[in-house]
């Protein structure tokens, strides 16, 4: 599974931020021509007269047509050096800011932006958004730690924009400092916090989670994911990487694997060859053979096998011979269901549902039930066929009734009945 995370980096100028934050037109400083201009400006206290005195001399450098940001940037050491009080910061900052900006010069545009934020005069209204690029900054040097910090500030200012996703690029900060667990267990605090707080949980904070538990074979925490992933984001991609994730990672039985295939394949997320063999192994061409030839046949259709493929061409021969075989003694098989056992009813329900019988198979499924057969088999098999057939309340009825290794499994048929009957696909 490929990671989710995304760049959520603004692609736009730096230098129109810097007008707009440093509160004036041209390189906005209100001109300041004395010292004492600025002070004016919202009622902020005065600079200190030493860094006036170097900060008024080096405001020409970035003004008008005569503006020379090289000689800019040679002048800020001494201003830096002048600094002595929070003005001075806020005052320095806006101006490397600009300077910065204007030479694409990252690291001074963050440094300015961190002077500000250390001086502590920023507006409300311009923390979130000054955090978010220093986060960035410090994320472009793999200053993860820093990042982490300016980034969460942002968060905790309310900083938001459209195609910004600031847990998401936190995430990100502890994934690429090698820290998976760290950026799990943020995204799960912050899914919480969006649920406790009524809000839309994003795609990528589950599809990221997802990929954590995924590799560490997390198969609770999975599967829950899942379920949210294919109900809240209904797409054939959710239910694709979903069914595949779990088929790689439940501990079941090849006998219970067989339900989570006939899933897959409903979902049309069997896609993989070697998840199809394994179906066809379980199954058995000798026995469902019809079920055989639907899969050898999607097989063809997603290009996994090839009419020349030496496995098609033995499978499909067993499977052809067989096919003709159940379709014509189908009556037998099903008279001597009703008067067998409840392994005769279960055989016959399973080349009933190869057949696509849906209904008869569902019949023979309850006769299995009724007569002592695993209910947890009985009761997955029974709601699989009532699925196939629409029968939405009764197949909830029936995957609710499972427990056991398939549990899971009846679970994800579940979700796949109620987004049937919502209309976000068709079987």
């Amino acid at each position: 599974m490929v990671r989710a995370f995304r760049s959520t980096r603004r692609k736009s100028s730096l230098y129109a931020l810097a007008l707009a934050l440093s509160g004036g037109a041209a390189f906005g400083m209100t001109a300041l021509a004395p010292a004492t201009a600025a002070a004016q400006e919202q009622e902020l206290p005065d600079p200190s007269s030493g860094f006036a005195e170097v900060y008024t001399e080096a405001v020409p450098l970035v003004q008008g047509e005569t503006a020379d940001f090289q000689a800019a940037r040679a002048a800020i050491p001494n201003m830096t050096a002048a600094i002595e009080n929070n003005r001075d910061r806020d005052l320095a900052g806006r101006y490397m800011l600009a300077v910065g900006s204007e030479l694409s010069d990252r690291p001074l545009q963050r440094q300015g932006i961190e002077l500000r934020l250390q001086g502590g005069l920023v507006p409300a209204d311009q923390l979130g958004v000054l955090n978010w690029y220093a986060g960035n900054f410090a994320l472009e040097v793999d200053d993860y730690e820093a990042s982490r910090a300016f980034l969460n500030a942002a968060l905790a200012a309310g900083y938001t924009e459209e195609g910004v996703d600031i847990v998401n690029l936190i995430a990100r900060t502890y994934m690429e400092q090698g820290d998976d667990l760290g950026s799990y267990n943020f995204l799960t605090g912050a899914i919480a916090e969006a649920d406790a707080a009524g809000n839309a949980v994003p795609e990528a904070w589950l599809r990221n989670s997802l990929q954590y538990v995924y590799e560490e074979a997390m198969v609770t925490e999975a599967l829950d994911i899942v379920l949210r992933l294919v109900n809240d984001y209904p797409s054939e991609r959710s239910w694709t990487d979903g069914l595949r994730i779990m088929e790689q990672i439940l501990p079941v039985s090849d006998d219970a694997a067989v339900d989570l295939y006939r899933l897959m394949a409903a979902r049309g997320a069997l896609v993989d060859r070697s998840a199809m063999v394994r179906y066809i192994e379980e199954i058995d061409p000798r026995l469902m053979s019809n079920e055989v030839l639907d899969i050898l046949q999607l097989g063809l259709a997603e290009g996994e096998f090839t009419a020349g493929d030496s496995y098609y061409t033995e499978v499909q021969g067993i499977a052809q011979n067989r096919a003709s075989v159940d379709r014509n003694g189908i009556g037998t098989i099903i008279s001597e269901a009703r008067n067998g056992d409840a392994l005769d009813a279960m055989n016959a329900g399973d080349v009933l549902y190869s057949l696509d019988d849906y209904a008869q198979a569902e019949e023979m499924y309850e006769l299995g039930l009724e007569r002592g057969f695993d209910a947890n088999v009985a009761n997955m098999r029974i709601g699989i066929n009532q699925a196939m057939q629409g029968k939405h309340d009764e197949a909830l009825t029936s995957f609710a009734a499972v427990a056991g290794e398939r549990q899971p499994i009846a679970a994800l048929w579940a979700a796949h009945v109620e987004a049937m009957h919502a209309g976000a696909g068709t079987m």
